[in-house]
């Protein structure tokens, strides 16, 4: 790998988000759903140095979402003023740098493999999408690729310097989506393990978790301090009840064959509504987290109804949709176009929502670019799983990475775990530097035997 591949990997992503945003995003994508959210947020810190967001009682300190994303408008807004196009510019320049840390990291596994790895990354169309929105998931995975970089680095060549970047980094990119905070958390047993696999000496185990825990201190502490003093609750936002009681109830309902997504919605607010007459108390609370709280452990009672096998079920049938959702379906440009909502179709099971999804689109280039675009990601889950199953089956490859297959298999399984049954193409985007890497060995090994016949 020369520097030269490096520019030209970065080049390459450069030009082709360009080129979606030259032809297919217009100013007022920029502002639908959530998207006018994060501008408000990152114009009131702008405006104020403060993390508020505006209500009809005035402002108030904003609990739903973290601080990273909207101090990154934050810092554009104060630069450039309120430019969407400013932001969309420096994202697509942070999804090119994402694109040569993805080949970096599949070059540290597989040997010759930047360029596959950073070419399939330029053209990875959920990452092109998602550059173009106003919407946390570029700089997420900016920061999460780098996490993993930095992780499968310190697992092959272990320093004490390298494990405090690898933290410091993780917790960067919780600060810019939550989803990654149990990792947080979850990662120390593993680190232990590790680190006596090793043969460490004692000293360097204390010594390891204190580089742990300071990086995370420093960036989430002040965070989780401040909500505690304020709203007695460690946790980041207050945004993770209603998901779990609006969302995943409602799919798990659905996606264990109880009903439509309809019946699950009603079924959630009759678990809400019982307890709430049950327990005497009236929502929302004065407390935002109070209320996050409460909806958690309404979602988390609902879900031990259904039954921990009709949960299994609604988990593995929302993975097997996400790896096979196709990235274009969240376009901006293809959403506008005439068609019917997934969430809002009917149906008892997945099977039956898809027949009558299907069925209900009138737009017959709407059809032609979904199907073509579930073809695409069907194909390329396939053959990344193709890949991750000849890494393992390679002694000399396997042997030379186990812990790295490790970690790269634990992320994989959280973050499906941590989705559970909220489909969407931006749901894998986290996971989809590691499906690169084990779709880059499979090209390989296509490619050598094909020179080989």
């Amino acid at each position: 790998m020369t520097i030269k591949k490096v520019l030209l990997v970065f080049f390459i992503a450069l030009i082709v988000r360009i080129g979606y945003i030259w032809f297919f995003i217009e100013i007022d994508y920029l502002t639908l759903e959530d998207q006018m959210m994060y501008v408000q947020l990152g114009k009131t810190i702008a405006e104020t140095g403060e993390f508020l967001q505006y209500t009809d009682s005035g402002y108030i300190p904003a609990t739903d979402r973290v601080i990273g994303y909207p101090t990154f408008l934050a810092v554009i807004y104060s630069l450039f003023g309120e430019n969407n196009m400013a932001v969309v510019i420096a994202q697509i320049f942070i999804d090119s740098l994402t694109c040569v840390i993805i080949g970096l990291i599949s070059e540290l596994i597989i040997t010759r493999s930047f360029m596959v790895a950073g070419i399939v990354s330029t053209l990875n169309l959920n990452m092109v999408v998602l550059s173009g929105m106003i919407l946390t998931d570029t700089l997420f995975l900016f920061l999460f690729s780098l996490f993993i970089l930095f992780a499968c680095n310190y697992i092959k060549h272990p320093t004490n310097f390298k494990l405090f970047l690898v933290i410091l980094v993780l917790s960067f990119s919780t600060l810019v989506r939550p989803v990654s905070y149990y990792l947080v958390f979850l990662l120390l047993p593993l680190l232990i393990g590790f680190i006596v696999w090793k043969r460490a000496s004692f000293k360097q185990v204390v010594y390891s978790l204190l580089l742990y825990i300071i990086p995370i201190t420093i960036v989430i502490g002040s965070v989780l301090y401040q909500n505690y003093q304020q709203y007695n609750s460690f946790s980041l936002a207050s945004q993770g009840g209603g998901h779990a009681l609006l969302w995943i109830v409602p799919a798990t309902y659905q996606y264990s064959g109880q009903g439509s997504y309809q019946d699950g919605q009603e079924f959630a607010r009759d678990s809400l509504e019982d307890a709430m007459h049950k327990d005497g108390v009236k929502m929302p609370f004065d407390n935002p987290f109070k209320n996050r709280d409460y909806q958690m452990r309404v979602a988390k009672d609902a879900l031990l109804e259904l039954g921990f096998f009709n949960v299994l079920h609604a988990w593995s049938v929302g993975t097997v949709i996400n790896l096979s959702i196709p990235s274009v379906s969240y376009a901006p440009a293809v959403r506008v176009m005439d068609h019917p909502s997934f969430y809002a179709t009917p149906g008892n099971g997945v099977i039956e929502k898809f027949f009558n999804y299907v069925s209900s689109v009138n737009g017959l280039m709407y059809l032609l670019i979904i199907t073509v675009g579930t073809i695409i990601s069907l194909a390329f889950t396939i053959i990344t799983i193709f890949g991750f199953y000849k890494m393992i089956k390679s002694k000399k490859l396997y042997s030379q990475n186990k812990e790295v297959f490790t970690f790269l298999l634990f992320v994989v399984i959280y973050f499906m775990a941590i989705t559970g049954p909220i489909v969407g193409a931006k749901y894998r985007l986290p996971i989809e530097p590691i499906m690169t890497v084990f779709f880059s060995y499979a090209w390989i090994i296509f490619r050598k035997n094909k020179k080989n016949t």
